[in-house]
């Protein structure tokens, strides 16, 4: 789906490492005119916020599974573009038209979670940016991602089903667990084909799961 270049890079301010990664989307799999991918960084607070306020009534549901305030939308900004977190966002003409991220749980395993603006659904930028969380996790050496969402969020469950994830109905959420190892993509028929990623396989440092 995608080709990434991923590499360490020592940040001299705060001493600590972080991940560069370039984004290509693969030309068998284009993204609508326009769109770049990148991914976010402390200055792009604001851009995040937007987004997320930009959201409908059902995405902001799909996303966060309760009611939120601008005052919390803000917070919770700050909060995710941080060192612990990876942030990737596509973006059309300045405006961040989706977000995925992935949030370190464990030394071996992070969430994921995305959103799309409703009018840019169903043009494969989801899928895009599932894609590249995916890879982005894997090639840091972690075990798997784990997915929590509202049962009636059809279109994260079907990206999940898709990547191989096992869903389950635990105390009123949909969750499922994607070992990243075992990952087998499923064609629009049903078939399993093997998933191929583009960037190196590295181990997790025990302990750790820094992966911006």
């Amino acid at each position: 789906m995608l080709r990434c270049s991923i590499s360490d890079a020592f940040e001299p301010r705060s001493g600590t490492k972080t991940m560069s990664i370039e984004l290509e989307p693969d030309p068998s799999h284009p993204l609508p005119a326009g769109v770049r991918l990148r991914i976010l960084g402390k200055d792009d607070v604001e851009l995040l916020v937007d987004h997320v306020m930009a959201l409908d009534p059902e995405g902001r549901r799909d996303r966060f599974n309760s009611a939120t305030t601008p005052e919390w939308v803000s917070d919770y900004a700050r909060r995710s573009i941080h060192p612990g977190t990876l942030v990737i966002a596509a973006e059309f003409e300045g405006r961040v038209i989706g977000v995925a991220e992935l949030h370190p749980l464990r030394h071996d395993t992070a969430e994921l979670a995305f959103s799309v603006l409703k009018d840019w659904r169903g043009k494969g930028i989801g899928e895009t940016l599932f894609a590249l969380i995916v890879e982005a996790a894997w090639s840091r050496g972690l075990d798997a991602i784990e997915i929590t969402t509202h049962p009636d969020n059809q279109r994260m469950k079907r990206l999940a089903r898709k990547f191989g994830a096992e869903l389950k109905f635990d105390h009123g959420d949909t969750v499922g667990r994607l070992a990243l190892d075992e990952i087998r993509m499923l064609e629009s028929d049903g078939s399993p084909r093997p998933w191929a990623p583009h960037a190196p396989r590295r181990v997790a440092a025990r302990g750790s799961a820094r992966m911006s």
